[in-house]
C-alpha cells in the first residue's frame, strides 16, 4: 500500500521516483522498501514526506489495519451502503486518512453516492484526482489481499459501475461474491439480493430470480424488515414483466407503492415505481394509462424544489415522447422533441432524442436525416443492449436500405434484427431505473 500511495503522490506533485529519493537512498534500495523487503526508516520517511508535502504519518501509517481502523472503515461502508445516507454525512467525511483502508473505502463509497445522486461533476473529479490511480492498482485483482471493509467497498463500487454499463454477467459475479462477505438480513445483504434478482432477470435466469425473491421475502418477514418491502416488490415486478406476467408486474408495483409508508425517505423508490409503471404501460400498448401516470408523476414533482423539477423535466418529457411514439402521434412526438432539445440532458437522454428525431425524419420522408440520426445513436444502444430501441432501428434501417437497393446493407441489419429477436426473448426491453 505504501508503493501505491507514493506513486499517487508523485503523480500529483509531478515528481519522478528518481528525483524523490535523490541524495537520500539508491533507487534499488527504495524499490525494495516499496516492495516490502525493507522497512521505511524514520529519517528517510521524514525526508520523503517533506518532498511530497504530506505529514510523515501519511506514509508510516498507510498500511495500518488494526481492529480500530477496520471498525472505522466498516462503519463508513455500512453507513453509506444504507438507504438513508445524508448529504451532510458524506460531506463531513474526510477525503484523506493516514490509513489507506479508510481513505480508499471512503472514496469508493463517495463515488457510489455521487453516481446515485447523478452528480457527474463530483464523480468525475473524484476519479480524475484520486480513484483512477487506485482502480488501476486494485480494480482488476481478486482483492484477496485487501482488508475486508475495503474489499466490500470495491465490490459494491464495481457492481454499481457494471450496472451503469448493463454488464450484468459481471454484476452477478461480483454481487455473489459480495453476498458471501456480508451477514444475511443486514441492509447491504438486502441491497445485494435486490441487485442479484435484477441481474438474474436481465440474464434470463428466471428460476434463480424467483428463488432470490422467495429467500429475501422470508428474511424480511422473519426479521420484520418492512422498510425493504417496496424495493423487493420493485425487483419482483421486473421479474414478472420479463416473464410476460404484465398484470402481476403492475400489481407488484402497487404493492411497492403501498409499502412506502415504512420508508423514512421514499423519494428514490417512488421515482423507480413511477418510472417502471410508465414504461410497462407504454410498452404493453396502454399509452393512455401511461399518460395518466405521467401526469400524476409531474404533479408530484411540482411539489419539489425548483432544482429537482429541472432535473426531472427531461425524464418526463421522454416519457411523453415515448407514449407519443407508441401511438404514432407524430405531432405530439414533434412537440416533445422540440422541448427536449432545449433541456440539459444526460447521454442516455441525448441518444433518446436522436432516436426520436430519426423516427420523425423517417415519417416525414427525410431519409438522409433519418440515417444520420439513427446511425448516431445506434452504437450507444448496442453498447447498452437496449432491445426496444435496437428492434426499431435495425428494422427501419434494413427497410430503408432495401428500398434504396443497398441489399448488402439491408441484409446486414436484418441479420442483426434476427439475432436480437432470438437472444432477447422479449424481456430485455424492460430496464429498471
Amino acid at each position: 500500500m505504501l508503493k501505491e500511495r507514493i506513486e499517487h503522490l508523485c503523480k500529483k506533485k509531478q515528481i519522478s521516483r528518481k528525483d524523490l529519493v535523490e541524495g537520500l537512498v539508491t533507487q534499488a534500495h527504495f524499490a525494495n522498501i516499496l516492495a516490502g523487503r525493507y522497512p521505511l526508516a524514520d529519517d528517510l520517511a521524514e525526508h520523503i514526506a517533506s518532498r511530497l508535502g504530506v505529514p510523515v504519518n501519511y506514509l508510516n501509517h498507510v498500511a495500518i489495519a488494526d481492529e480500530q481502523t477496520l471498525q472505522r472503515a466498516e462503519h463508513i461502508f455500512q453507513t453509506m451502503s444504507g438507504q438513508s445516507v445524508s448529504e451532510s454525512y458524506v460531506d463531513a467525511l474526510d477525503d484523506r486518512d493516514d490509513a489507506l483502508v479508510i481513505e480508499l473505502t471512503t472514496s469508493f463509497m463517495k463515488a457510489i453516492y455521487y453516481q446515485q445522486m447523478n452528480d457527474k461533476t463530483a464523480y468525475d473529479y473524484l476519479h480524475q484526482t484520486y480513484l483512477n490511480h487506485y482502480l488501476d492498482k486494485y480494480g482488476k485483482t481478486d482483492q484477496a489481499d485487501l482488508p475486508l471493509p475495503l474489499k466490500k467497498a470495491l465490490l459494491l463500487y464495481k457492481i454499481q459501475y457494471f450496472r451503469s454499463q448493463s454488464r450484468y454477467d459481471d454484476v452477478l459475479n461480483d454481487v455473489n461474491r459480495l453476498s458471501e462477505l456480508v451477514e444475511a438480513g443486514t441492509e447491504i445483504w438486502l441491497t445485494a439480493q435486490n441487485i442479484r434478482m435484477e441481474a438474474c432477470v436481465l440474464l434470463k435466469q428466471f428460476e434463480q430470480a424467483k428463488q432470490v425473491f422467495e429467500q429475501t421475502m422470508r428474511q424480511i418477514v422473519d426479521d420484520r424488515l418492512f422498510h425493504r418491502l417496496s424495493g423487493l416488490y420493485v425487483a419482483y415486478s421486473g421479474y414478472c414483466f420479463a416473464m410476460g406476467l404484465v398484470q402481476e408486474a403492475l400489481r407488484a408495483l402497487s404493492m411497492a407503492e403501498a409499502n412506502l409508508v415504512y420508508l423514512q425517505q421514499p423519494g428514490d423508490v417512488v421515482t423507480t415505481i413511477m418510472n417502471n409503471r410508465i414504461v410497462m404501460l407504454t410498452m404493453t400498448g396502454e399509452p393512455d394509462k401511461a399518460l395518466d401516470e405521467i401526469v400524476r408523476f409531474e404533479a408530484m414533482i411540482a411539489n419539489e424544489p425548483e432544482e429537482t423539477q429541472q432535473m426531472f423535466e427531461p425524464v418526463t418529457t421522454i416519457y411523453r415522447c415515448e407514449a407519443a411514439f407508441f401511438q404514432r402521434n407524430w405531432e405530439l412526438l414533434s412537440e416533445g422533441v422540440e422541448r427536449l432539445r432545449t433541456l440539459d440532458t444526460s447521454t442516455d437522454q441525448e441518444m433518446a432524442l436522436a432516436f426520436y428525431e430519426s423516427q420523425l425524419a423517417l415519417n416525414q420522408g427525410d431519409i438522409e436525416t433519418f440515417q444520420s440520426r439513427a446511425l448516431e445513436c445506434l452504437p450507444y444502444f448496442e453498447s447498452t443492449w437496449h432491445a426496444m430501441r435496437l428492434e426499431h432501428l435495425y428494422e427501419t434501417l434494413a427497410v430503408v436500405s432495401e428500398e434504396s437497393r443497398r441489399y448488402k446493407e439491408s441484409s446486414f441489419y436484418y441479420r442483426k434484427l434476427v439475432y436480437l429477436l432470438k437472444n432477447n426473448g422479449g424481456g430485455g426491453a424492460y430496464r429498471q431505473v
